[in-house]
Parts: structure tokens; C-alpha cells; sequence
């Protein structure tokens, strides 16, 4: 994504930049059916970068590979899923040309056990652990890279609150689920956080303690969200909320902002033709 306020600011029409200076690519084979009704995928992909005019990079050249295993929820019965990746390939030292190319070593994993009560109210209860590695001191680049994941399916809601994210993170949660009719249903979640590696910037904040002296230990997160069809297929109306609670890292990490609570609030309206 670039950003070009001045040109904004003019109201500038361009038309937009198609090239191969960013590429994604690779696929994903899915197995349905097999013993205690799961669904097994393999997947990998390729991400290639490199500069061009008034845009420098890190040159990240990525392969991301592993595989997902899910059973689906349904009324009265226990669901989970596990999946795992892989990160590999090289990477600059930083944005600034000539830099030396260090190889990457990172991973990713993600775990949740479900129920669903039998009812009207479809409520469904989950534990979930994800982890996404970090970087640490060394000759390896460790910091997992999301590519282009969404946030959302996770950790918080999309748009201006981005603070969590699968990148140097540990965190156990617990999410409760409800779905009582087809027009509206809810979720609420809370994850405890941690750093995956005390060295590296926590996540997505950018909030880093060389030392590791200010510890691992991030905060608290409570999520939330409220969704309602006005019209059943036309026009959608979503609630969310956050509330992240400090915790001694990001209290006392060097360039950690000020306050103790963040509480981010929106208000959505989705109309499809």
C-alpha cells in the first residue's frame, strides 16, 4: 500500500500501477470426508518483492507452506482445528538498497476445540492458541510474516484498531459464540498476550524492548462484535468493540505510548446489490 497525501490532497486521478514487483502466488488442495468427518488442506505459497522508482522494500522473497486440519461445529458436537505453517526464504536487513540478504526461519501455529450446546440459541463455546514466532538475535530473521491475512478471522476487528496480529504473539483465548436467528448473531472473546519473543516489537505496535528487561507478559484483550440484518440479504448492521488492558510490557517498554487502557469502538452498515 502506498501512501501519497499530497496527491491526495490535489484530488489526483492516476490510473493504477500493475507490475511484478509484488507477487503472490501458490494454492491450496483440500481433502473432505475423511474419518471423524475432517477436512484436511495442504497449502503453499510464494511471495516475491523487490524495489521499484520512489517505493524501496526489504526484497522479501517468502515461501510459506504447512497444512490445516478441521472437523466443522454442528448442534451437540465437539470441533476443532489445527494448523500449522511454515516460513522460509530470504529477506534485506532493511528498506535501504544494497542491503545484505538474511534467510528467514519462522512459523505459525493455531489451535481450537469447540462446542456447540443444542438449542435455539446455537451457542458455541471454544479454547483456542495461537503462536507466531518472532525474531531473536542472530543470523536468522524469525519474525513471521502474515502476507496478506486478514485480521478479523482472529484477534480484532478490521479498520483503524491493529494492534494484535499473527507476528511475534503467543496467546491463549476462550470465545463464546452465539447465532439465535438468521438475521442476527454475536461473539465475545478474551485473549491473554504475549510476547513470542521479548527482544522483537510486540505484534503489530511497533512497541519494542531491546533488552527484554520490560518482559513478555503484553495485556489483556476483550472483543466483540454484534451483527444484524436490517434486510435479510440487502442491508447489514455490525457493532464492534475492544478493550485492551496493558499489560507490564507495554507499560514499561521504552516506547510505549502513554495510558494504561485502549478501548476501540465502530459502527458498520454493509448494503449488497
Amino acid at each position: 500500500v502506498e501512501h501519497e497525501p499530497a496527491r491526495l490532497r490535489r484530488n489526483t486521478v492516476a490510473i493504477d500501477h500493475e507490475g511484478f514487483d509484488l507477487v503472490l502466488w501458490g494454492g491450496t488442495a483440500a481433502r473432505a470426508k475423511l474419518p471423524g468427518v475432517v477436512t484436511a488442506e495442504a497449502s503453499f505459497y510464494h511471495l516475491g518483492e523487490r524495489d521499484r522508482a520512489g517505493r524501496p522494500t526489504r526484497d522479501r522473497s517468502l515461501d510459506t507452506y504447512g497444512g490445516r486440519l478441521l472437523r466443522d461445529p454442528g448442534s451437540g458436537r465437539v470441533d476443532g482445528e489445527v494448523e500449522a505453517y511454515r516460513q522460509s526464504g530470504s529477506i534485506a536487513a532493511s528498506a535501504v538498497a544494497g542491503s545484505a540478504r538474511v534467510p528467514v526461519s519462522a512459523w505459525f501455529l493455531h489451535a481450537a476445540a469447540g462446542y456447540t450446546l443444542p438449542g435455539a440459541m446455537k451457542a458455541r463455546l471454544s479454547l483456542r492458541y495461537d503462536r507466531a514466532s518472532g525474531d531473536h538475535a542472530g543470523g536468522r530473521y524469525g519474525r513471521f510474516d502474515t502476507l496478506f491475512g486478514m485480521r478479523r478471522g482472529d484477534f480484532a476487528p478490521s479498520g483503524l484498531y491493529n494492534a494484535v496480529a499473527r507476528t511475534n504473539l503467543s496467546t491463549p483465548s476462550v470465545r463464546l459464540e452465539v447465532a439465535p436467528s438468521r438475521r442476527w448473531d454475536a461473539f465475545a472473546t478474551y485473549n491473554a498476550l504475549w510476547l513470542a519473543a521479548r527482544t522483537d516489537a510486540f505484534a503489530t505496535t511497533g512497541v519494542r524492548d531491546a533488552s527484554g528487561r520490560a518482559g513478555a507478559f503484553a495485556g489483556h484483550q476483550i472483543d466483540g462484535r454484534v451483527r444484524w440484518w436490517a434486510r435479510p440479504e440487502r442491508l447489514l448492521v455490525e457493532f464492534d468493540g475492544v478493550m485492551l488492558a496493558k499489560g507490564r510490557f507495554l507499560k514499561e517498554a521504552p516506547n510505549a505510548p502513554a495510558g494504561g487502557t485502549t478501548i476501540y469502538g465502530s459502527f458498520n452498515v454493509t448494503a449488497s446489490f
